[in-house]
């Protein structure tokens, strides 16, 4: 992993920075609380989230929000990680990253999803405890100073315990210690089985006992069968022979419920005829009567050619004339009093002039005659309609003659129809009379045969009856038998299950009691061993990269330093062995940095998941002497990261390295500075 750039808004001291950093040596050099730490806190929270943190100790006093982006190459791949912080309510908490991905992509994640990802971009092989940092980080790549001197102020156990886990074979302890809990659970787990199939002999007595008698059984049941056979073929021709005597039995029951129906239907005909010739009589003597009728009404005479509806339109048409010449002689009489008016009075009575008296007379005399004329058309008028009504009334008479003369005759049709009609009547109840008395003959014949009919039906049942119980009982017997055979196979297939069940049970007792002794006697001691093995060979590896940097750092034949089988370092001094707190701080420091570098070059190699090409060292030196600070040149030239980033408020570090950024705190706000 190479960092390439890193970027702060409202984190601790900064409001706004941007930093990119080169390969090489990179110095952040500055004041104690300038603000140097906060760059690895950057970098580890924008990888891992707040881990153990609080947010309070990341977010900016007073700020809302802040954030975290950080640019960093994995194998030549480049990818960019964002994370926030957030001031809700009081509390500070992480809100969803994202990451962006060499092909440009852009993913947003919850905060313990951004952590999982990161350890699957670094193939860091560790759980994703979004409430915890990296191990392997934290050993591989970043320890903070008074971390490493915790480490070796720890007790052994929990030291070594913690290098277990950066040396990546703490899994043999786990694998050992999970190998005795599933021994346990083996011997309960067999010891279980073995109690379940303790029944076994008893269960295998009891399915032979039952197939003896399921034998026997089924043997009675085959005797049984051709019994109820032959019972059932005999019942079979019982019922067929009752069944043919039945349908006759019911044949002849049928023809004797005729007797009854056919003689009241004979009876029925014969008072058929008699009602029917009773009313033929009364029929034809209603016909002579009417015959008389029709004759009379034959010879009356026509009074006129004309319809008795075009007599009335005649009649209208005379009513209309007479109207309108009685309006016509009331308008000449009105005139004609106008003439004489005029006349007796000498004047007009429109301009009061003299009129000439000859004239108006002649005019009284003109209109009296039309009015005299008129008179005598109206008489005319009123005298034919009087006629015209005479001879209506007599059409009228003449139609309702000739009316009923009409109906007589229709009715003589009807009485002579009804005639026809009862005549038939007659005619068919004879026939039907004949065809019934014929029948009734056979029916009484027919029915002598009905009693021995019955009495044979009747001793067929009895036998049928005792055939049947005979069946029901050999009926009875197969059932009991198939079900005691039924219970005893079920019983038998049920204890079959539970045999073959402590069968399984056994062989799988048995395994497992091969898989305890491979996992007592073999796999744990193997494991044991390996990690003893492994566990030596990092000591001797870590002891020899442990002196190499401490007598780098330490001028003095008189020191020496090694780590012991629980990577306890230990100084000697002219043979004598020091206790680490009592040393000097730039003694402690030398340890620690020495200790620091020889963990890092072993978890980087024994790591599986780590290929990083970066180291981060915070204060290295701190307490370190000139003449101890001139063999850091010659440490860091001996480190072969290619990208080494150095926190240190030391400026004499700033000649051994590469590039140097300047850290400076001005009114509570820090500030990064390109150096030379």
């Amino acid at each position: 992993m190479i960092i390439r750039s890193l970027k702060l808004e409202n984190i601790r001291s900064y409001a706004e920075v941007a930093v990119n950093f080169p390969l090489g040596k990179t110095l952040f050099e500055g004041d104690v609380g300038s603000g140097k730490s906060t760059i690895l806190m950057a970098i580890e929270f924008a990888l891992f989230g707040l881990g153990s943190e609080r947010g309070a100790a990341l977010l900016r006093a007073g700020a809302s929000k802040g954030k975290v982006i950080l640019v960093f190459e994995v194998n030549g791949n480049e990818f960019t990680i964002e994370r926030s912080l957030v001031r809700k309510r009081g509390a500070i908490q992480q809100i969803e990253g994202n990451i962006t991905f060499p092909d440009g992509k852009v993913m947003d994640y919850s905060p313990s999803e951004l952590k999982e990802k990161v350890l699957e971009i670094l193939n860091f092989n560790e759980p994703p405890n979004p409430k915890a940092g990296s191990v392997i980080y934290r050993y591989a790549v970043f320890t903070p100073q008074e971390m490493m001197k915790e480490i070796l102020l720890r007790p052994a156990d929990e030291r070594l315990q913690t290098l277990r886990k950066a040396f990546r074979i703490e899994d043999y302890r786990i694998a050992s210690e999970n190998s005795g809990i599933l021994v346990s659970e083996i011997k309960d787990k067999i010891t279980m089985m073995e109690g379940q199939f303790a029944n076994m002999p008893e269960l295998l007595v009891h399915a032979n006992e039952n197939r003896k008698r399921i034998t026997e059984a089924e043997k009675s049941l085959a005797k049984l069968e051709v019994s109820k056979n032959g019972t059932a073929s005999i019942l079979k021709n019982l019922e067929e022979e009752r069944e043919s005597l039945r349908k006759e039995e019911v044949k002849l029951s049928k023809l004797e419920g005729e007797l009854t129906p056919l003689q009241s239907l004979i009876d029925d005909k014969k008072g058929q005829i008699d009602e029917a010739q009773g009313e033929i009589k009364r029929i034809e003597k209603r016909l002579g009567d009417l015959q008389g009728r029709v004759r009379k009404l034959e010879g009356a005479e026509n009074p006129a050619e004309k319809t008795s509806e075009e007599i009335e339109e005649e009649m209208d048409a005379l009513r209309e004339k007479a109207n309108k010449l009685s309006v016509i002689k009331a308008q000449i009489a009105s005139k004609k009093d106008d003439y004489e008016s005029i006349l007796k009075n000498g004047k007009c009575p429109t301009c009061d002039r003299s009129v000439d008296s000859g004239e108006f007379s002649d005019k009284v005399k003109q209109k009296a005659a039309e009015e005299g004329h008129v008179e005598q058309e109206l008489d005319t008028c009123r005298k034919t309609l009087q006629s015209l009504k005479e001879v209506l009334e007599k059409k009228l008479s003449y139609e309702d003659a000739q009316e009923n003369l009409q109906q007589h005759k229709e009715k003589m049709g009807e009485y002579a129809s009804e005639i026809g009609r009862l005549n038939n009547i007659v005619a068919a109840a004879s026939k039907e009379i004949a065809k019934k008395e014929r029948r009734l003959g056979e029916v009484e014949k027919s029915l002598k045969n009905l009693k021995s009919v019955s009495a044979k039906v009747e001793e067929l049942d009895q036998k049928i009856e005792s055939a049947n119980s005979k069946l029901d009982s050999i009926k009875q017997e197969i059932t009991t038998a198939t079900t005691k055979i039924s219970g005893w196979k079920n019983d038998t297939e049920e204890l079959q299950r539970q045999i073959e069940k402590c069968k399984t049970l056994q062989k799988g007792a048995e395994s497992l009691k091969e898989y305890r002794i491979w996992l007592e006697d073999y796999f744990v001691p193997s494991l044991d061993n390996i990690e003893k093995q492994a566990l030596l060979n990092i000591n001797q590896e870590f002891d020899a990269n442990f002196q190499k940097w401490f007598s780098m750092l330490i001028d003095d034949a008189s020191k020496e330093a090694r780590v012991d089988e629980e990577f306890t370092p230990i100084v000697q001094q002219d043979g004598y062995e020091q206790d680490i707190y009592y040393l000097s701080g730039g003694e402690r420091t030398s340890v620690a940095l020495a200790y620091r570098l020889a963990l890092n070059t072993i978890v980087q190699r024994v790591s599986a998941g780590l290929h990083s090409n970066l180291l981060i060292l915070d204060e290295p030196t701190d307490g370190f002497s000139k003449e101890q600070l001139a063999k850091v040149r010659e440490v860091l030239d001996e480190i072969q990261s290619p990208q080494v980033i150095i926190v240190s408020h030391e400026k004499e570090l700033e000649s051994f390295a590469d590039q140097v950024f300047r850290v400076t705190k001005v009114q509570g706000e820090s500030k990064v500075l390109h150096g030379v």
